[in-house]
């Protein structure tokens, strides 16, 4: 056999084989418990990130990717900046867990109120409640309640299926061999919402996804974070998650659904439309 048709031969035989699995120190697991308490312990390691992002949205109508400022810590702090391609700013959000600020660059305007869902989730087209958003943006995965568990390898994916069962819903997750992090979470019979998490990054101990995505699609929506420079579980910087207004800009109060408040000792009590999203 020559030299040409022996590579021919080594491409079609090695593509055919089962792809390489790599696990951690202890080898291939077996038991569902197992998989899924070494997944709860190794998500939740990671409790502050600061740092610089990209932020990529694609919804029904447009897309489109931001520089992003990010700090994060658990269980429900945020602040997030956005800024165009010139280094702009656009907006930021803030939330210490029990208010937010929302400032909007282009009309000098900050609101703020409650930090419910609708609120905090102004700044992101999806409605999620700060302490949802922050372990997702920790490269954490909301997990349900199981009832009962199985577990399969997926030699021609390399990953662990850990899937969930309580009632009617389900949640299959993708986890790392070796990492044994969540890379995929698929929430089905119930309404949700899918995760991915890849490019992980080794610090020490910690291991930590640099790409976290979210897709909604009864919204039609997904959302991917991609983290640059970043700090990891550093001590956190309190005064980014004071929530009050820039000096000279306009304070408008909303309430938890978002509708603006007449200013404090303005007749009457009605409410406006509700703010338009990203408002």
């Amino acid at each position: 056999m020559n030299r040409a048709a022996a590579a021919i031969f080594l491409v079609v035989l090695c593509s055919g084989c089962p792809k390489r699995i790599e696990f951690g120190p202890e080898g291939e697991l077996t038991d569902a418990d197992t998989v899924y308490q070494r997944v709860v312990k190794n998500q939740e390691n990671v409790v502050t990130l600061e740092g610089d992002a990209k932020l990529r949205a694609e919804l029904p109508d447009q897309g489109g990717t931001l520089s992003m400022f990010v700090a994060v810590t658990r269980p429900a702090m945020l602040h997030l900046e956005t800024f165009d391609f010139f280094n702009r700013p656009l907006a930021s959000l803030t939330s210490d867990g029990q208010r937010f600020g929302l400032y909007q660059a282009d009309t000098n305007t900050w609101y703020q109120g409650p930090a419910s869902p609708a609120n905090v989730s102004r700044f992101l087209p999806v409605m999620l409640p700060g302490e949802e958003l922050v372990p997702i943006m920790l490269g954490q995965v909301p997990l349900i309640p199981p009832e009962r568990m199985t577990l399969e390898l997926d030699r021609k994916q390399g990953v662990y299926v850990l899937t969930l069962f309580r009632g009617e819903a389900t949640q299959i997750l993708h986890v790392h061999t070796k990492y044994l992090r969540v890379m995929k979470s698929l929430v089905r019979g119930i309404p949700g919402y899918d995760l991915a998490f890849g490019d992980f990054l080794e610090r020490g101990d910690l291991i930590f996804p640099g790409r976290v995505e979210l897709e909604a699609k009864q919204a039609k929506t997904k959302l991917q974070v991609r983290y640059q420079q970043i700090k990891l579980n550093a001590r956190p910087d309190l005064t980014l998650y004071e929530v009050s207004p820039p000096e000279g800009a306009r304070v408008v109060e909303v309430d938890a659904s978002g509708r603006e408040q007449p200013p404090a000792g303005a007749p009457g009590s009605g409410s406006s439309a509700p703010l338009a999203p990203g408002s």
